[in-house]
């Protein structure tokens, strides 16, 4: 999107503003690169690695409504708060035993991470993290987190930070870049839709962008790289310095080399299941398909309204126009579209060649989570961080 965006959304099909290119990766060719440029060349000082959703301490708000539940019912506070508090602590470790690295990044892919790139820049996953619920309000508080990360870093004017990120962390990144290109009437409206908030870390984040001139110093010290991010919010071209996306990608037609296979009508089952066209929940997670908890209905609403202006209503063909309920219709239509790449950044579509590794089903991790989970998996780390350092333009 242009500068001053202002939170208006991308819209389907996108007009991407860079050609995007297109890469084949093997894993083993990018095995033994060498990685110290991540801070000699590019002056990152710290990468901070983001998981995407339903990967979070409250993925699906059962913490949070127990916790609505208890601000209502005084005698049952203290152990509905407990069990709630239970929740978050267990969730998110829980997780990552029955994941591991495929659709979620663990320590140990920081730990490999860091050992690629060596002592600089440090490499640590965002804590606190975000809920990875499926809805605006969620990854506004991811930005507003980010935010107050990099107060803590305070980064100087000759140093980077890397923002790492899969699927909708990517989206948190886009409202983050609306966030520190801090075009003051926007970000109170940002604000005033989230609604009043106690929670320290909004508090803080407001005070910031208030006391901060326009845009945010900050903005052009972040580099962004994101993986499987579904096509969502709009960037605000100030408020980063460089973009990325890598997205799971494999042609279908010669005539439309930058989109996907649409999703409307589906995919068969034995393409969806072996990803042979790419990512497919990357095509598929777009506008209309949040999952709002009771306990966000409101503020969701409100964030609406300004997170998807600009977002125009599709065209529907005789397929889509009498699907019920509108929503879905909607939804349908816009993944006719085929939509893969952003509007904005450089968009690198990958085919992945087969490592050799298989998920505990006995599938190639190539096409796990229908070609969502191989952009967390430690085996492609390597091609992943030689992609980004080739693709970065030496300051």
């Amino acid at each position: 999107m242009p500068t001053q965006n202002r939170f208006c959304h991308q819209n389907y099909p996108t007009q991407p503003a860079v050609p995007p290119s297109f890469h084949k990766l093997s894993a083993a060719a990018a095995a033994d690169g060498q990685f110290s440029g991540l801070h000699t060349d590019f002056g990152v000082r710290e990468v901070i690695v983001v998981h995407g959703t339903f990967m979070g301490e409250d993925s699906f708000a059962v913490a949070d409504v127990l916790e609505t539940i208890a601000d209502g019912a005084p005698l049952l506070q203290a152990p509905l708060s407990a069990v709630a508090e239970r929740i978050r602590e267990r969730l998110r470790p829980m997780t990552n035993w029955i994941t591991q690295d495929i659709g979620n990044y663990t320590n140990a892919f920081c730990s490999e991470f860091q050992r690629l790139v060596g002592h600089d820049p440090a490499v640590r996953l965002l804590n606190p993290t975000w809920s990875g619920q499926n809805h605006h309000q969620a990854r506004a508080d991811l930005a507003v987190r980010l935010l107050c990360r990099l107060n803590d870093l305070q980064p100087g004017p000759d140093e980077r930070i890397l923002l790492w990120g899969h699927s909708h962390a990517g989206n948190g990144f886009a409202l983050l870049s609306n966030l520190l290109a801090n075009e003051p009437a926007a970000v109170r409206r940002f604000f005033d839709a989230a609604g009043p908030r106690s929670t320290a870390h909004w508090e803080q984040a407001r005070a910031i962008l208030d006391a901060a001139p326009t845009p945010h110093p900050w903005a052009s010290r972040i580099l962004i790289a994101s993986f499987g991010t579904p096509v969502r919010y709009g960037w605000d071209s100030d408020g980063y310095k460089q973009l990325l996306h890598v997205l799971h990608h494999r042609n279908y037609d010669p005539d439309n080399r930058f989109c996907t296979r649409p999703m409307y009508p589906p995919h068969s089952m034995a393409d969806t299941l072996s990803a042979r066209y790419g990512d497919w929940v990357q095509a598929f997670a777009i506008a209309g398909t949040d999952i709002v908890p009771p306990t966000a209905q409101s503020a969701n609403e409100a964030l609406n309204v300004l997170l998807e202006a600009g977002l125009k209503e599709p065209e529907h063909d005789l397929d889509t126009r009498f699907i019920l309920p509108r929503r879905v219709g909607t939804a349908c239509a816009r993944w006719k579209t085929g939509t893969r790449c952003h509007a904005d950044g450089q968009n690198l579509l990958v085919e992945y060649e087969p490592c050799g590794r298989l998920t505990p089903l006995g599938t190639p991790i190539e096409e796990s989570i229908l070609g969502h989970g191989v952009a967390t998996t430690i085996d492609w780390l390597p091609a992943h961080l030689d992609l980004v350092l080739n693709a970065l333009p030496v300051p």
